[in-house]
């Protein structure tokens, strides 16, 4: 859809007029989407030739104000309906009969049937069948079609419980040979009046007319795909070979070492482990679990996420993204910024696989085909090791190895087998124990100096120093009221000993 006069967004909605029957969809507008999936059915009564056009419009949605054409469609019906190309209902490729069957034939009129009304139509005279199986043939206007042109003997023979008869595959057959309409999805432009000859957009739709006297087929299902709620757990055990970035006041090479887990799209929802100070060897020690909740749309194999992109937007938008997990390592620094030591990225529905030792822990993991790679919706739970790097020169580098395990369940899985974030109540499925680190992790004199960043600093920093700021003038007004009376009086005896 054209944006460019909205301001670059649009609230679409459906708006179909046919005569003097309406369908609208108002109520069910989208949020700011330029490439909308309405996937809605609408259904019409009408007499033609009364009733011969039907108009499709998309409109915009406004909170304040009336709503704003953004372009529509228009459609001859009654053409349709007299060509003799038998443009009311679009030909599918196979006479399905099997009602269980998602592609069952959709028309009221069997193909053979069809077949009939055309030659009628086109003044020929009517189509006569002979033989059975491989041998039957098709006479139409002195033309002979062979089932054997469209059904190899080699292969085998459809059942007729599910694909119909013969006569009826043939003579469908032929009607494709015909050049009858056929299932197809339309690809029409929107035009809007107060901008004539631009495009507006494209709208993707079908149109099934079928005469009143017949019992109509069920609608096709057109349903936009639901997302399922998901829960995605992620248990960093361990990290080996972590690249230490300070020295200690002994000259020993060290890192702090903590990691920040979060998935593509919901950075905002990122979470940390707790830090392991003083590792010398790059090693970390964490059992620390993380939890993250979102939606998923299988068959696009995409994250769903309803955020609002600015503060003037008053109502959130659906954003699908790639089904990504984002693993960064730090080193903590207490007043100065965090370094980031290395990270790691990768598709939760083609990842990697992990190696089963730090050892075999190596970049070529990432290097691996498609064919060999993995998806955690078909294994569920995988734990193993993976390196992380460092390409902010262009180059990969390895910077260290991460031991996790991830693991994804639906939303009742996950209320079912209850775990809580870090190492807190429910600690269960599985339970973490506080890590083994050594003596040389803890930083006894420090410790008040990183309680007072963690609980009170990183959380009311901008509070702290706006308070620091405000106490500063209202010192210094104080400082300059209770010194001006003694001023100005000193500046006023001057004045009379002059």
């Amino acid at each position: 859809i054209n944006a460019e006069y909205g301001g670059g967004s649009v609230d679409p909605y459906v708006y179909i007029k046919c005569g003097k029957e309406v369908r609208s969809d108002k109520d069910n507008y989208l949020t700011r989407q330029i490439n909308p999936e309405f996937g809605k059915m609408f259904e019409f009564d009408l007499m033609l030739p009364r009733h011969s056009q039907m108009r499709v419009m998309i409109y915009d949605h406004d909170m304040v104000g009336g709503d704003d054409l953004v372009g529509e469609t228009k459609i001859d019906l009654e053409d349709r309906f007299l060509t003799w190309k038998h443009a009311n209902c679009g030909l599918s490729k196979q006479y399905i009969v099997d009602q269980e069957n998602k592609d069952m034939w959709r028309d009221v009129v069997k193909p053979i049937g069809i077949l009939k009304s055309i030659c009628v139509l086109r003044g020929w005279v009517q189509p006569t069948f002979k033989g059975k199986g491989s041998t039957l043939r098709c006479d139409v206007n002195g033309n002979e079609y062979k089932m054997k042109y469209f059904e190899s003997a080699k292969t085998k023979k459809p059942s007729s419980k599910t694909f119909g008869s013969d006569e009826h595959r043939l003579a469908l057959y032929v009607l494709h040979e015909l050049g009858v309409v056929p299932e197809h999805f339309e690809s029409r432009t929107l035009f809007n009046p107060d901008y004539p000859g631009i495009p507006q957009g494209k709208l993707h739709l079908w149109v099934d007319i079928f005469p009143w006297d017949r019992n109509p087929p069920p609608p096709t299902n057109i349903k936009i795909r639901e997302s399922e709620k998901m829960v995605v757990r992620i248990i960093i055990w361990n990290t080996y070979d972590v690249i230490l970035a300070d020295e200690n006041f002994m000259g020993e090479k060290m890192s702090d070492i903590f990691l920040k887990v979060w998935m593509e799209g919901m950075k905002k929802q990122a979470q940390e482990t707790d830090v392991h100070f003083r590792s010398l060897t790059g090693e970390g020690n964490f059992n620390w679990r993380m939890c993250y909740e979102f939606e998923y749309l299988k068959a696009e194999q995409k994250f769903v996420t309803y955020q609002r992109k600015s503060f003037f937007q008053l109502e959130k938008e659906m954003i699908k993204e790639d089904p990504n997990v984002h693993i960064e390592v730090y080193d903590y620094d207490i007043f100065s910024s965090n370094d980031l030591l290395g990270w790691a990225e990768f598709s939760l529905v083609s990842m990697p696989p992990p190696t089963k030792t730090v050892k075999e822990c190596t970049l070529k993991v990432y290097a691996k085909p498609p064919d060999e790679r993995i998806s955690i919706l078909d294994k569920k739970k995988i734990k193993g090791y993976w390196p992380v790097y460092d390409d902010s020169l262009g180059e990969k580098e390895q910077t260290g190895v991460v031991e996790m395990e991830i693991e994804i369940m639906t939303e009742e899985e996950a209320n079912e087998k209850k775990a809580g974030q870090g190492r807190s109540d429910p600690n269960e499925h599985p339970t973490l124990e506080p890590p083994d680190r050594p003596s040389t992790s803890f930083r006894w004199l420090m410790m008040p100096l990183i309680i007072f960043k963690i609980l009170v600093w990183d959380k009311y920093k901008w509070y702290i120093i706006l308070a620091f700021i405000i106490l500063l003038i209202i010192a210094f007004l104080g400082l300059l009221i209770y010194t001006s009376p003694g001023a100005i009086t000193m500046d006023i005896f001057a004045k009379k000993q002059n």
